[in-house]
C-alpha cells in the first residue's frame, strides 16, 4: 500500500521534489522505508533523481502507457477507494499466505 500512496503523492505535486524525510512523513512511513520506496518507484520507471539533487526525486515515468496506466491507477483510487484497498491487501496477504506455505513446506510441516 505505500508505494500506492507514494505514487499518488508524486503524482499530484508535480513538479514538486521529494526526498525521503518528506514522502515519509507525507505517508506515515520511516525515513529509511521512504528510502526504499523510492528506490523500488525509481527502478520500474515511475520517479527519477533530480540531477541537481540526486536525493530528490520527481515524477517522471518512463513511458507514456506507464503514465496512463499511473492516470487509471488513480482514477480508479479515488473512485473505489475501498475496492483498491482490498485488492491491495489480498495480494498482500496471498504473499504472506504463500510464504509461510513455503516454510512450513521448508521445516517438514
Amino acid at each position: 500500500m505505500p508505494h500506492v500512496e507514494a505514487i499518488l503523492q508524486f503524482r499530484q505535486a508535480v513538479p514538486a521534489a521529494w526526498d525521503a524525510e518528506r514522502l515519509g512523513a507525507r505517508i506515515y512511513v520511516s525515513t529509511a522505508r521512504a528510502r526504499m520506496l523510492l528506490a523500488d518507484l525509481q527502478a520500474v520507471g515511475i520517479v527519477r533523481a533530480r540531477a541537481e539533487n540526486e536525493s530528490t526525486y520527481e515524477y517522471f515515468p518512463a513511458t507514456s502507457e506507464l503514465a496512463t496506466l499511473l492516470d487509471l491507477l488513480a482514477k480508479a483510487y479515488s473512485e473505489q477507494l475501498v475496492l483498491v484497498t482490498q485488492l491491495i491487501h489480498a495480494a498482500d496477504e496471498g504473499k504472506a499466505q504463500g510464504f509461510a506455505a513455503a516454510f512450513r513446506f521448508w521445516k517438514g510441516g
